[in-house]
């Protein structure tokens, strides 16, 4: 069972560090090649020197990619955090031929040349992960590298982890061999394992993976299989906790020595917040400059359609439960107050006009907001904000609601373009919202401004 683990983690780890080097050695060449043959200007390098410091160039490259954990045996990498890793990478060689060039050694190599290899080694490194990341994928859904997995218990979760496994299929690369300490409570048709103990059972079946789970009235059961888990060597255990799913991601830490589950980690850095910032504001200053003159065509239309001012203001949440006031192009009458207290708007609205509901249909409405991403109240991507009194209920039913608002509220968001909005589940929203923060990188909201124009502004659960 060992020997099948390592045999994949060969496999990915030869392949990735292959395509790696060959993708550093080529930025390196082609930026001396554009550089001295195709940009004019400049007193030519040696190409002896230059090939003399592509090792340096190779060897730092591997080093920073290692240390980025560049090589972890992950089937299927987040998309974003990979590439966010793969681009510190590039900066990482590049500033290291600064310092030791250019400030220890005093040897002159074109700044050009070195500015080129940066931009070309990110690019050809990201090509080589995809390539990577498909020939992985493509021996995975063929059935190769799967490992056995052993259910250790009944109940919810266990069936839970059972189901997103058949419904992955291969690409979930395991293939469930059986229950134990089942009892009565089969989980579907698998087969039920009898042994001594779980080590026992581990060896007769040639078990890479062992997954406990338990109801929370069965305490005494868990805590004995989790004493028999963590006792095996060659196999990787899992504990399925009984927190809910929208906790997942919450940081496991010790606290002098005492382990515990961090709940509520799900927070920006002070240094990743910065960068979001920066990000907002050059993106919402240049959307804000090209769209003017589609605001005041908008502007006129809405004064046309029906008595009232251009703009609403409506109370929102927003990071650390601040309330602001959110902007949009007014859609809805004024001469006609909500019914009911505070809802989701329906389909066939009566309060809503006839250009409210072409705005409200395309996200045209939504469009004023780049100005309280401007003032600092919103970000550009983030969890979608809502009324007060909504927060207040959803805080009472769903658990882990209010982690949405470890972070600004967004104009867009993941959860948006995966057709979450409008009338939809306020649970699914808080999943993804909470994939997004635990998730976050500047290519991830770089995707998600990508995905909203293509995705996000017509849906169909829009009113």
């Amino acid at each position: 069972m060992k020997q099948r683990k390592d045999k994949f983690e060969r496999f990915q780890f030869k392949l990735r560090l292959f395509l790696d080097i060959a993708a550093t050695l080529a930025a390196w060449f082609l930026s001396y090649y554009l550089r001295f043959y195709i940009l004019p200007g400049g007193a030519r390098d040696s190409l002896g020197l230059f090939t003399a410091l592509s090792f340096i160039a190779l060897f730092s490259s591997i080093f920073f990619l290692f240390y980025n954990k560049l090589y972890e045996s992950n089937v299927v990498s987040k998309w974003g955090r990979e590439v966010g890793s793969l681009f510190r990478v590039s900066v990482d060689v590049f500033l290291t031929f600064v310092v030791f060039y250019y400030f220890l050694m005093k040897i002159t190599v074109s700044r050009v040349a070195l500015g080129l290899f940066m931009i070309i080694h990110f690019l050809f490194l990201f090509i080589g992960r995809r390539i990577a990341n498909k020939v992985i994928g493509h021996k995975v859904k063929s059935g190769q590298f799967l490992q056995r997995a052993l259910l250790v218990g009944y109940g919810k979760k266990l069936q839970d982890f059972y189901d997103t496994t058949i419904s992955h299929g291969t690409l979930a690369r395991t293939k469930i061999v059986g229950q134990y300490m089942g009892g009565s409570h089969t989980i579907n048709d698998i087969p039920q394992i009898e042994a001594e103990n779980l080590e026992q059972a581990v060896k007769d079946y040639n078990i890479d993976m062992v997954v406990i789970g338990f109801p929370p009235t069965d305490s005494s059961s868990r805590i004995e299989a989790t004493h028999q888990g963590v006792e095996l060597l060659n196999a990787r255990v899992f504990l399925l906790s009984d927190i809910p799913r929208s906790y997942a991601g919450s940081l496991i830490t010790d606290f002098y020595t005492i382990p515990a589950v961090e709940l509520n980690y799900s927070e920006l850095s002070l240094g990743k917040r910065f960068v979001k910032r920066t990000f907002d504001i050059i993106s919402c200053s240049f959307a804000v400059i090209l769209l003017s003159p589609l605001y005041l065509l908008l502007a006129i239309l809405v004064k046309l359609s029906s008595k009232g001012p251009v703009f609403f203001r409506q109370q929102r949440v927003t990071r650390d439960g601040k309330v602001f006031g959110m902007l949009k192009f007014r859609s809805m009458r004024i001469d006609m107050p909500e019914q009911n207290g505070p809802h989701f708007t329906e389909e066939n609205d009566p309060r809503i006009t006839k250009i409210g509901r072409l705005l409200r249909k395309t996200s045209l409405d939504e469009i004023p907001q780049f100005f309280n991403v401007l003032s600092g109240s919103m970000s550009l991507i983030g969890p979608r904000p809502e009324r007060p009194e909504l927060v207040e209920e959803f805080k009472k039913t769903i658990p882990g609601y209010d982690l949405r608002h470890k972070v600004k509220a967004g104009i867009s968001g993941w959860a948006q373009v995966n057709g979450l909005r409008g009338n939809t589940s306020i649970e699914k929203r808080v999943a993804y919202d909470l994939y997004y923060i635990r998730n976050w990188s500047v290519f991830f909201d770089f995707k998600i401004v990508i995905l909203t124009f293509f995705k996000g502004f017509i849906n169909k659960n829009a009113y």
